[in-house]
């Protein structure tokens, strides 16, 4: 239960501070969603103007369409990873959301570029280890 300032109390009723260091596994992932994030955003950006870059064809679609999803996971993971960083309790499941549906556009897109595509994928699921399997509900703050 929090109160007001922000202190949790714990099962015997103490008062205890939410203000833990932070797990490593937790900051590798916030940084990591930041970094996909980057990247799914420029790979938007080559998609609109470089589509050269790309040695094959999505699985459906053109590669515009795919381009503005890039931009448009580029930014959700941007913000992801700025809220995890921030120490927003909704931030994990945020960015647990952006993930798995950013390792389905991957998954999707894989013909484009094969290799870095299961870079990413792989990425994906590390991220998704540190925000799930290291969750400590007390610490709210990273």
């Amino acid at each position: 239960m929090t109160s007001a300032t922000g202190d949790v109390r714990d099962t015997s009723g103490q008062m205890t501070d939410t203000m833990e260091m932070p797990d490593g596994w937790v900051l590798f992932a916030a940084i990591m969603i930041l970094f996909s994030g980057l990247w799914n955003a420029i790979e938007g950006f080559f998609g609109f103007f470089r589509a050269a870059y790309f040695i094959g064809s999505p699985v459906f679609g053109d590669l515009w369409i795919w381009s503005l999803l890039w931009l448009a996971f580029g930014v959700l993971g941007i913000a992801a990873g700025g809220a995890i960083l921030a120490g927003q309790g909704w931030g994990r499941w945020f960015g647990i959301v952006v993930v798995i549906l950013n390792l389905f556009l991957q998954l999707m897109v894989i013909g484009t570029y094969p290799w870095w595509s299961l870079v990413i994928i792989a990425i994906d699921v590390l991220i998704l280890f540190g925000l799930t399997v290291h969750w400590n509900r007390r610490a709210v703050a990273v």
